[in-house]
């Protein structure tokens, strides 16, 4: 996963997972790396179908961490995705 602030937003952008039965992608969002990840906040209300997603609704000045599984036709989820974590400038 790569991450890429801008002065409004933090864009990612991830490969496609090679899984012929994958049909979207949830992006989790936190301000805490350490939080549990069963309580980040999931940013996609259905499976993003491209492998890049631009957050913006952030704040500058803070930091913010994210994960990303991939959900098949059956509604199973990937393991998650390493974390990643950007910093918006001020």
């Amino acid at each position: 996963v790569t991450i890429a602030a801008s002065p409004d937003s933090i864009s990612l952008f991830f490969p496609p997972n090679p899984e012929t039965d994958v049909v979207g992608y949830k992006i989790f969002r936190s301000e805490d790396g350490a939080t549990p990840k069963a309580e980040w906040k999931l940013l996609t209300a259905k499976p993003l179908e491209t492998n890049t997603f631009q957050d913006t609704n952030v704040e500058s000045g803070r930091t913010y961490f994210y994960y990303i599984v991939a959900i098949d036709k059956f509604a199973n989820e990937s393991e998650p995705s390493e974390v990643v974590s950007d910093k918006l400038l001020p």
